[in-house]
């Protein structure tokens, strides 16, 4: 021991083999040198109040990644100067959040962050209504480096900022999300300012068109590997020019794009993964079967399955390297997910999301053919009774499991309960065949649980559940029963990080108060509109909570 406290090397080694974050911290606490070198292994620093940005930056001069995605406060230009005079070697930036946006950032404050900070080549920028063109030319001038770049919902950008992308000639990463000024004309600049492109996400007012950004890739970003679009208005006959896709999602809502999707598969025979929704026109028979000639080595198949029949679903069995499975929406008729099941695939993932009429002899086939799954999506599913879910528990090493909206009942939960010991994510809204919250705290890995609207959590469940599941770090209760007096339980889940109880009437505020206090770790809390203005909202606020209120709606409560 003596040896190892003299050797720092020896000493950060042994540290940070510490995987939990209680863990971290209680070694932190331990002494001064156990401190340091924890502090030196550190990579990322979050901000979440600017209040702690003199106090922190003096200790993490080193560190590379800032995250101020998670401030609750508006930054001042000041703020950011701070920062980019102390993290010289800053490579990776987060800034806004499109819950909170930064109203208070002014352009000049940003155009001076990041001709301090030249070495960034990972930036994401959310909700910044001050940010404009010139700040992203400034930015694209200085940080040569710049590989990546996340754009959200910064309305004052228009065709200048990406035309501006021209002067960053290793941008691999683009994302370009929510509301801006682009025009047609302006999307079709990002092939040519980004030949290099790798991936791309479209996710742009449902207004624009992108037809003349589609046309640009498919002429200049010849090495496109990934692309995700989200749109409305758009010709996807332009993006057969691309042959090196490899992943290509697509979510629109426009009309008939079966064609077009046949021919971009078929000049893109290496695709591994594949997602296609279409709320006027899911894919049909014809379509799904020229993607599984064409991409024989498909990992991910995701599809609104709506308008699929069992005999398409056949020609899945192909797809021998299938991974991730999702036929949402489907209405079964018996035969076509008994012979998935059956075929020898063995899926990691699987989602009946709203599917309709499914046995409880085709869940069983699945879960049986499929006990390795890590992640089931089974909300909004009809037809499974009990029998059906319990067989969920042959799967050991399930993660994360959605069941709201079934008929999911006590005794399936048990049975899920006693297979899947390793189940992180569990979500159970508005499932009223559940009766008692006691049955949850058989889940004891949990980290996420939500159970919106459901009639069985009550004060007492809460103490159950907060007994056993030590390491929850995100809880939704919202429309629950719930009192203060449940929620002094949580006092005692030092992990939790977020908290969702809007819509809970006999919540008044000191179990909040208490909570914050005693949950170190906890970040983001959704409570009702009626605590705005009040003393507890100033309380939340002091212990760097940020805070969304809800409005409550009047109705809701006359039903309880």
């Amino acid at each position: 021991m003596e040896i190892a406290m003299r050797d720092g090397g020896l000493l950060s080694l042994i540290l940070t083999r510490l995987s939990e974050r209680q863990d971290l911290l209680s070694a932190s606490m331990a002494c001064k040198k156990w401190n340091d070198v924890l502090t030196w292994a550190a990579h990322k620093l979050t901000i979440r109040s600017p209040t702690l940005l003199p106090y922190l930056l003096s200790r993490f001069k080193h560190l590379k990644h800032l995250n101020l995605a998670q401030c609750f406060d508006q930054l001042q230009d000041s703020d950011l100067e701070m920062p980019s005079e102390c993290l010289k070697n800053l490579v990776i930036l987060s800034l806004g959040n499109p819950e909170q946006p930064q109203e208070c950032i002014s352009n000049l404050g940003f155009v001076g962050f990041v001709k301090n900070c030249n070495l960034l080549e990972q930036v994401a920028l959310s909700s910044i209504p001050n940010l404009l063109d010139y700040g992203i030319e400034a930015m694209a001038g200085v940080c040569k480096g710049l590989m990546s770049l996340s754009i959200e919902n910064c309305r004052n950008l228009s065709d200048g900022a990406l035309e501006a992308l021209k002067y960053c000639k290793n941008i691999q990463e683009l994302t370009l999300k929510g509301i801006f000024r682009f025009t047609p004309s302006g999307l079709s600049k990002i092939g040519e300012s980004c030949p290099r492109l790798l991936k791309l996400s479209l996710e742009l007012d449902s207004s624009i068109d992108i037809t003349s950004a589609l046309k640009s890739l498919a002429t200049h970003c010849l090495h496109l590997k990934e692309l995700s679009l989200k749109f409305r208005r758009g010709d996807l006959r332009e993006l057969s020019g691309l042959s090196n896709l490899i992943a290509l999602r697509i979510e629109t809502g426009q009309c008939d794009h079966q064609y077009s999707v046949a021919s971009i598969v078929a000049a893109n025979r290496n695709l591994k993964e594949f997602v296609y929704y279409n709320c006027l026109s899911p894919l049909n028979d014809a379509a799904l079967t020229v993607i599984i000639q064409n991409c024989r080595n498909l990992e991910k198949l995701c599809l609104s399955a709506s308008t699929l029949t069992e005999s398409a679903l056949l020609c899945i069995m192909e797809c021998k390297a299938l991974k991730s499975l999702a036929l949402d929406d489907f209405s079964s008729e018996g035969q076509g997910l008994p012979a998935i099941g059956l075929c020898g695939i063995r899926l990691k993932e699987f989602s009946l999301a709203s599917a309709k009429k499914v046995r409880d002899v085709e869940l069983e086939i699945l879960m049986y053919s499929n006990k390795q799954l890590e992640r089931i999506h089974l909300k909004y599913c009809s037809g499974p009774s009990s029998k059906g879910f319990s067989t969920i528990s042959l799967c050991s090493n399930l993660q994360f499991l959605d069941l709201s909206f079934t008929d999911v009942d006590d005794l399936s939960l048990v049975a899920i309960a006693n297979g899947a010991k390793m189940l992180r994510h569990l979500s159970l809204v508005k499932c009223t065949a559940v009766s008692s919250m006691k049955i949850l705290s058989n889940f004891g890995a949990l980290e996420y649980l939500n159970v919106d609207q459901c009639h069985f959590v009550t004060d007492e469940g809460l103490g159950f559940l907060a007994a056993s599941c030590s390491k929850l770090s995100y809880l939704n209760l919202a429309s629950t029963r719930i009192t203060d007096v449940g929620l002094l339980h949580l006092a005692s889940c030092t992990m939790l990080r977020t908290l969702e109880i809007p819509y809970c009437r006999g919540v008044q505020g000191p179990g909040l108060v208490t909570i914050a206090l005693s949950c170190k770790w906890i970040q983001y809390l959704v409570i009702s509109y009626y605590f705005k203005g009040t003393t507890v909202l100033e309380e939340l606020r002091k212990r760097c909570c940020r805070v969304q209120l809800e409005m409550d709606h009047v109705d809701f409560f006359a039903f309880w």
